[in-house]
């Protein structure tokens, strides 16, 4: 259920209704607009640490927007290089157990790095290699390993994270279809978040 109210929220985000916010709506009207299409957890987020929550907006618009302001497709854009960070993380922490630098990492490589790491570490560190080595030989193959990679960034980067980037275009006030760091700060003061 709560998957299709954020599936909803989304959409709404893309209908529309934003030309109409910026030439008809004013005052409690334009309030009342924004509340009702800006997904929850964003205003949530918003309100309860509104400088940080204009800091991840700066940062979304200022480094995948172009210089007009973030689009749709740039959203998608920074989702993608998001779970691409994500997966070269995975991957180096196993892959710098490659002594040999074969693409591929046994168990004798892993133990070298499990001697050198943290005792948190190393149960982590095994516990990755058994999850990747899915034939279960004792060795992570580089398939084996962007598999792994793929699968622990996508699991990270959660539903709800991914809506939260594309519920910054719930801040196109002017209805152009890009958003700018001056409609977030508009928005944000009249949803009463201090910027």
């Amino acid at each position: 259920m709560r998957w299709i109210i954020v599936l909803m929220s989304v959409l709404a985000c893309l209908m529309p209704w934003r030309a109409a916010l910026a030439q008809e709506l004013s005052g409690q009207d334009l309030v009342d607009v924004l509340v009702a299409r800006t997904p929850g957890a964003t205003l949530d987020r918003m309100r309860d640490r509104p400088d940080h929550f204009v800091q991840e907006a700066a940062g979304l618009i200022l480094g995948y927007g172009g210089p007009e302001g973030l689009g749709a497709a740039d959203i998608e854009t920074a989702i993608d290089a998001e779970r691409a960070r994500l997966r070269a993380r995975e991957m180096r922490r196993l892959l710098e157990a490659d002594l040999n630098n074969d693409l591929s990492v046994t168990r004798a490589e892993l133990d070298v790095l499990v001697r050198a790491a943290s005792a948190t570490m190393r149960g982590r560190l095994l516990v990755w290699h058994r999850a990747a080595d899915t034939d279960g030989d004792g060795t992570v193959r580089w398939a084996e390993l962007r598999s792994f990679a793929a699968k622990r960034a996508e699991a990270e980067m959660s539903e709800s994270a991914i809506a939260a980037m594309r519920a910054m275009m719930t801040f196109d006030l002017n209805g152009d279809d890009l958003v700018v760091l001056d409609e977030v700060l508009e928005a944000m003061e009249l949803l009463g978040a201090p910027a």
